[in-house]
């Protein structure tokens, strides 16, 4: 039986009508046609380990798996992230390799009647193996010879000192030897396939499987189905086996990872399948292509009938690269091209001739071109007369086009520059005119603030000397009941009349109401005062958080419910504030324009019914109202770096985004005529950005709402 191991030497398949006989395949005084370096087929990481270290480590070290209940074909054990599968253990002492130890020595291990796990590495190795010592003059083909002589599967690589470096593989060798795509192509799997393939049916155990491979010393079993008979050929004697599966020494590896009972473990379920084919016609290079596009190292060749035919391998492959056949097959194209060299050189005689021709046929056209060239002087210089007039023409036409574009460019600049007066001009005077309605305002609040702030003052001042004179009379009422408890009938009778008792008792529940109302009214006074702050013009520190609640105070009528119209929740989400230096009153008259468009917003959805269509009319009582099934506005105040945000949002149906590129231009009103200017977020931009170095932006989406978002140096740089 032909071995997976087995390859012929170099000269073993080079065609003989490619080689002469007084030839040498190879001429040694030459360089090499093909020399590839050592170092890409050289695995700089391969697993050492040394003498002392336990079998059942070694196994785990080669086979990194996660151990799972099941072992079946669709749930193959998977490696943890990181960790790569090893055929074989270099082992090492005092940095020298001393042993190796491969996939096949696993199952021999599996085939022997007691269990080798207890005993170490050193026990069972493979004692000196056969290493390259790795030099400029060493080449992939001397690994290659090396490991065909030796009929081994892996080489280590050693330095000068015969320390270490690596390993060289069959499989790194195929890789490294990609390139040589001619003669793949060239070659069909029926060239190098081993037909002699030991096979086992799927009844099988793993136990009979590792005995078959250490008696036929082959790394692979292929399980086929039962042997049936050829339709076609009944009469015959031969029978052809369906291959449906394949067991390889990677697969005992894991089985002895696993800890598994060998003779218990049932092949059909843990074989390797689907399995990957091709046929006997295809080329090594496809065959190539298939083992690295199904990351597998063989390929079963089965026929028409589904036959098996052979198996190709990676270590079958190296075969096509043997330099005596690549030779061969360069000595072909060497003589196609002293073919078509011969082909050159005639081709160059005709084209000598045509040259001599062609000179003859040049030096009447020279004397031909120097005639033509006198004429074409003459021309010349009329042309030349003629282009000069032309050129000074050209020269005056654009002085005057350079003067036109001058003056036109000046007259555009000034239209433009007009233009810029004019719209700043009237975004000036709306602003003056808002800025003089609210200082008409604030001037307004403020007197009406004085006057209801003096008989306020009175009552709240006399509310305390009235609960104090209350109080006396009441205790002298108790006097007399105590030292009268028997009054006269006259005054029993005005006491029941008055209820006396009642009227103690809810007389100083008035006079509490009377104090909380009184503080009610000194507390709204005091916000007019602080929205219309007569320092309007002055950068101060200011608490924004009051700013808001007074602009909420002065909008609270627009917030309540009014028959069937809900009212407004307003949701305060305070973040801790310093202080910040800016107008106060321009500030509050920013924090007014934009709570009242949010409020305007709200009321006009609520009034087209809206709201009731997007909620519903009539709400379950149980379930109480929430910011998410109401109209609500939210507040939020934080400090960023060195700036305030305060954050408006209304849970409204927002701004499209053709309306809202153009919130902030002046006189853009959405609003019906006589209900809006279209100044107020105009001037609140200006306010902001301009006057106070911050900045006002607006986030909205069709039906999530819009948000506001003012931002203002905590420190003026005004």
């Amino acid at each position: 039986m032909l071995q997976e191991e087995h390859l012929p030497h170099f000269l073993d398949s080079v065609p003989q009508q490619a080689i002469k006989p007084s030839e040498s395949p190879v001429d040694r005084n030459s360089p090499p046609i093909y020399l590839s370096p050592l170092d890409r087929a050289i695995d700089r990481h391969p697993l050492t380990v040394a003498p002392e270290t336990p079998i059942a480590q070694v196994l785990a070290l080669m086979n990194p798996m996660r151990v799972s209940c099941q072992l079946s074909g669709s749930e193959k054990q998977k490696a943890l992230p990181g960790q790569v599968k090893r055929s074989c253990v270099i082992v090492v002492e005092d940095d020298r390799p001393i042993g190796i130890f491969t996939e096949r020595d696993i199952v021999k291990l599996t085939t022997a009647e007691d269990c080798a796990i207890g005993l170490t590495i050193g026990d069972v190795m493979t004692p000196s193996p056969i290493t390259l010592k790795k030099s400029e003059s060493q080449d992939i083909f001397t690994a290659m010879f090396t490991l065909r002589q030796h009929q081994i599967r892996h080489l280590p690589v050693v330095d000068e000192n015969s320390r270490p470096i690596g390993i060289i593989t069959r499989e790194a060798i195929h890789e490294a030897l990609q390139p040589v795509n001619l003669v793949t192509n060239l070659r069909c799997a029926a060239d190098v396939m081993t037909q002699e393939v030991i096979c086992a049916p799927k009844t099988a155990s793993a136990l009979d499987l590792a005995k078959l491979m250490v008696k036929h010393q082959v790394s692979y079993i292929v399980i086929v189905e039962e042997q049936i008979q050829h339709p076609q050929r009944a009469a015959a004697t031969e029978n052809y086996q369906i291959p449906i599966g394949i067991v390889t020494e990677r697969d005992i590896v894991q089985f002895h990872a696993l800890e598994l009972n060998f003779s218990q473990i049932s092949i059909a379920e843990t074989m390797s399948a689907p399995l990957f084919c091709i046929s006997p016609a295809d080329s090594l290079f496809r065959a190539h292509q298939s083992m690295q596009r199904y990351g597998v190292r063989r390929l079963v060749v089965v026929g028409i009938q589904g036959e098996l035919l052979g198996v190709v391998s990676q270590t079958s492959l190296p075969q096509v690269f043997n330099q005596s056949e690549m030779y061969g097959t360069i000595e072909l194209l060497q003589q196609a091209v002293d073919d078509r060299a011969a082909q050159l050189q005639k081709t160059n005689q005709l084209l000598q001739q045509e040259i001599l021709e062609k000179q003859r046929a040049q030096e009447a056209l020279r004397q031909a071109h120097d005639d033509l060239k006198k004429q074409v002087e003459e021309r010349t210089a009329q042309l030349l007369e003629s282009n000069e007039l032309l050129r000074r023409d050209i020269i005056k036409r654009q002085r005057v086009e350079e003067v036109l574009r001058t003056k036109q460019t000046c007259l555009k600049n000034q239209a433009q520059q007009l233009e810029e007066t004019v719209r700043k001009l009237q975004q000036t005077q709306s602003q003056l005119v808002q800025t003089e309605k609210m200082s008409s305002l604030g001037q307004m609040i403020a007197g009406i603030a004085h006057e209801i702030n003096n008989p306020v003052n009175f009552i709240y001042g006399n509310l305390s000397h009235t609960n104090h004179y209350i109080k006396e009379l009441i205790k002298l009422l108790d006097l007399y009941q105590k030292h009268y408890p028997e009054p006269v009938s006259e005054i029993r009778e005005a006491a029941a009349e008055m209820e006396i008792d009642f009227l103690v008792e809810d007389l100083a529940k008035m006079l509490s109401s009377m104090q909380v109302g009184t503080e009610r009214i000194r507390q709204i006074v005091l916000s007019m005062r602080n929205f219309s702050r007569s320092d309007q013009s002055n950068v101060k520190p200011v608490d924004i958080h009051e700013g808001l609640d007074s602009t909420l105070l002065i909008l609270q009528h627009r917030l309540k419910a009014q028959g069937r119209h809900p009212g407004i929740h307003i949701i305060k989400e305070y973040g801790d504030l310093p202080r910040v230096e800016c107008c106060g009153s321009q500030i509050n008259q920013v924090f007014m324009n934009i709570l009242g468009n949010a409020i305007d917003a709200l009321d006009e959805e609520i009034y087209n019914g809206e709201w009731a269509k997007r909620n519903g009319e009539n709400p379950p009582p149980s379930i109480p109202s929430s910011p998410l099934t109401i109209p609500a506005i939210t507040i939020r105040t934080k400090v960023v770096g060195d700036s305030v945000t305060i954050r408006i949002s209304d849970n409204g149906r927002g701004i499209p985004d053709d309306i809202r590129s153009q919130l902030f231009d002046p006189f853009f009103t959405t609003k019906p005529v006589g209900k809006g200017t279209g100044l107020g977020l105009s001037i609140s931009y200006h306010l902001v950005v301009e006057k106070h170095r911050g900045r006002l932006e607006c986030v909205s989406e069709a039906g999530l709402g819009t948000e506001f978002a003012i931002e203002i140096p905590i420190v003026s740089s005004c």
